[in-house]
């Protein structure tokens, strides 16, 4: 996009698939007729919430469409607003299609930096965006819906909007743990048009540990997890103040002592030299 150069900058990602839509009783002219509908449910949905078209970068992926949101444009209405208002089109768009045309849709929605190029638009926050929209939990969660609109977040975007918000019950998400390749963290599951009842015990789950959306493969999450020193990692509760637990065994004399820690690590800690005390009156530095 124009101004961003190679630099990149921060947007909201939405991410729309049609569930089946390569299915044998699909043809080409119930396929087309699919997508048209696709766009047209997105658009009225999109419209919904006060996001122009035109402010937006999209790309179409043949059985699906991801829609950028510029960061002036609140994420918010896209979990509180955007969902409902795309089974209602999906709805719609259902009553007046072919059994073979009709559509059911997973939605994603993620956030972070996204780089702009000539061929298009990449990043590791995207990928996550894609591999939350590839997550089997979603894809059973729609599959054993009546509904026809199932939605997963991402931790950021539950934890900074839907645990906020005095619109949608966060309690009625439910959290699931992502694996799919590289990724593996923990989102939020949804049905907009057929809530799960309100638990507000699922509130407190933490996430699983490494690899979290957004991070490169073999990093950490910010919010803690297996790596963590003294931090809210497995067998550390989180509270008095941060420090380092020992699991191997310290060794040595002289100069220093190691640290074996029970992963192999080993940490040597220097001590300073205690000098000698004072030889009393009359005494000799090498007594025999």
């Amino acid at each position: 996009m124009a101004g961003t150069g190679r630099h990149a900058v921060h947007r909201t990602m939405v991410l729309v698939d049609v569930e089946g839509f390569g299915a044998p009783t699909r043809t080409l002219p119930h396929q087309l007729g699919t997508r048209a509908g696709l766009y047209e449910v997105v658009g009225e949905a999109r419209a919904a919430v006060g996001v122009p078209w035109d402010v937006c970068y999209h790309e179409d992926r043949g059985d699906g469409v991801f829609l950028l949101v510029p960061p002036e444009y609140p994420k918010a209405p896209l979990v509180e607003v955007l969902p409902e208002a795309l089974a209602r089109a999906v709805r719609g768009h259902n009553t007046t299609s072919h059994d073979a045309a009709r559509a059911r849709l997973r939605l994603a929605v993620h956030a972070g930096k996204v780089a702009f190029d000539e061929h298009g638009v990449t990043s590791t926050a995207l990928t996550s965006g894609f591999r939350l929209l590839d997550a089997a939990p979603l894809k059973k969660a729609l599959a054993d819906s009546p509904g026809v609109v199932a939605m997963i977040v991402s931790r950021l975007v539950f934890d900074e909007v839907v645990r906020h918000s005095a619109t949608v019950d966060a309690a009625t998400f439910r959290p699931v743990e992502v694996t799919v390749k590289e990724v593996r963290d923990l989102a939020w599951l949804a049905l907009p048009d057929h809530p799960y009842q309100p638990d507000h015990a699922v509130l407190a789950t933490r996430p699983p540990g490494p690899t979290s959306l957004g991070t490169a493969p073999g990093g950490h999450a910010a919010t803690g997890n297996d790596g963590d020193v003294g931090g809210n990692g497995p067998g550390n509760d989180g509270a008095g103040p941060r420090g380092v637990s020992i699991a191997g065994g310290v060794h040595g004399g002289g100069s220093g002592i190691t640290i074996g820690a029970a992963t192999g690590d080993h940490l040597t800690v220097g001590l300073s030299p205690v000098p000698p005390a004072p030889l009393a009156a009359g005494e000799s530095k090498n007594p025999r």
